[in-house]
């Protein structure tokens, strides 16, 4: 029986030799696998984190956004009150028309302005409840948000 010990102790030696051989390679290969699995949890709590962060984000700047609407609407009601007495005070029908022409002009001119105004503070506000999105698209991406 002597014989069958010594191969079955060399095959063993044999055998662990393979194992400390390739086990290195082994490793190697799957290390991206496992850094990736191992990875994924802070990845995804990362990804909704941003998400929910651009969610908050987003909802103050439509409340702003809301308030400069209000605003604009509040100047737009206290300017038809004016408009309203000061209609009562003309003294003739020339003066009304003059005064409803040029509270008409300066309406459209207000209107044009603060719809400009709307359209920078909604895109001010779209970029910053976008940003923290951005940039975990940018790193998956492998290029730099701007």
């Amino acid at each position: 029986m002597a014989p069958k010990t010594a191969s079955i102790a060399q095959a063993i030696t044999q055998a662990e030799t393979a194992i400390e051989v390739t086990a290195p390679k082994a490793e190697a290969a799957n290390q991206p696998e496992a850094t990736t699995i191992m990875t994924a949890p802070k990845a995804a709590a990362s990804f909704f984190g941003a998400v929910f962060t651009a969610g908050r984000t987003a909802v103050a700047g439509v409340i702003e956004v809301d308030r400069t609407l209000i605003g604009y609407a509040r100047d737009a009601i206290t300017g038809y009150v004016e408009l309203g007495k000061k209609s009562i005070q003309a003294r003739n029908l020339n003066d009304l028309l003059d005064l409803h022409v040029a509270s008409a002009h300066a309406r459209v001119e207000n209107t044009a302005a603060n719809a400009r105004e709307i359209v920078e503070l909604s895109r001010q506000k779209l970029e910053e409840a976008y940003a923290p999105v951005k940039e975990i698209v940018a790193t998956y991406r492998g290029t730099k948000a701007a």
